[in-house]
């Protein structure tokens, strides 16, 4: 989720580059993230990645037809972040637009930064285009939502271990907040409770609501209506700052420079050096501190 919500800089660069709402801009992906990303306005429509018309460029074309003709393949531009304009999928784009008469307006590039690129991965996406002759501005962020009733939400998660704040602190953290009167709302999902426990995690019910196995755009509705939100770097931080909340996020191993979430207000935590990286050693009075620094500005 995380790669795909930073690529909405790069739709509202290409709004911001070909007309507003003259744009509208179809994004192939999964269906659960295409319905969020169309739901929530970041996109106009969406196509399934897995469907077969889509799934059959994978496959090299025969003699000079294309695999398949998917509805958006005569699109006025046609840009892929799955393809390195060398492989089947290309040759199978090029073959569709040329029967399409839209040879032009073709682009590739990789969505991943190369470990020596020192910006941002969003820049990295203009760079990329830019290079092939897609040149896009920096777009401005997402306008501050500002939610005084709202929740204030704690997800504890992350794609990978080391970028998770230890499970302990974060509970410790809730309990000190619900002392300040406080009562925060966690995001739970299939990785916690893996790694917790189902136990342990059906006794957090009684302390303090909760969400858990949400839908992306359930998901991303809920968050937006945040007070404000805490977690690590992970995809549900990419879109709580993609919704436009405040957003307070733990680093550890990973790079804010490349990383760090996009939104209006976005406040990165760090252990102290010479334990920067170490993100177990980032202390819950800091975290504290911050989070109710946050809540008086509401």
């Amino acid at each position: 989720m995380g790669d795909t919500v930073l690529l909405i800089p790069l739709f509202r660069a290409l709004k911001q580059r070909f007309g507003g709402e003259s744009c509208a801009i179809t994004v192939v992906t999964r269906t659960n993230l295409g319905q969020m990303l169309m739901m929530m306005g970041f996109v106009d429509a969406y196509a399934s990645a897995d469907d077969r018309d889509h799934s059959r460029w994978f496959a090299l074309p025969e003699g000079d037809q294309p695999a398949s003709m998917p509805a958006w393949a005569g699109a006025d531009l046609l840009i892929s972040a799955v393809s390195n304009g060398t492989d089947a999928w290309a040759a199978n784009a090029r073959l569709a637009r040329q029967k399409a008469e839209r040879p032009e307006g073709l682009f590739f590039f990789d969505p991943r930064p190369p470990e020596e690129f020192a910006g941002h991965v969003t820049a990295w996406h203009r760079e990329e285009l830019g290079g092939r002759g897609l040149v896009l501005e920096e777009p401005p962020l997402p306008l501050l939502r500002v939610n005084p009733d709202g929740a204030v939400v704690i997800h504890p998660g992350s794609g990978g271990e080391a970028k998770c704040w230890p499970r302990e602190k974060f509970l410790s953290l809730a309990h000190s907040l619900k002392r300040n009167g406080i009562i925060p709302t966690l995001i739970l999902g299939e990785a916690e409770q893996d790694r917790w426990g189902r136990g342990f995690v059906d006794s957090l019910k009684d302390e303090f609501p909760w969400y858990l196995h949400m839908g992306f755009y359930e998901l991303a509705e809920r968050l937006s209506r945040a007070r404000v939100y805490l977690g690590n770097d992970s995809g549900v931080s990419q879109l709580a700052a993609a919704v436009g909340v405040p957003v307070i996020v733990l680093f550890g191993p990973s790079s804010e420079s490349q990383w760090l979430p996009v939104g209006p207000q976005v406040k990165v935590l760090r252990a102290e050096t010479p334990y920067e990286r170490n993100l177990e050693k980032l202390e819950e009075n800091v975290v504290l501190g911050e989070m109710l620094a946050e809540l008086r500005k509401i």
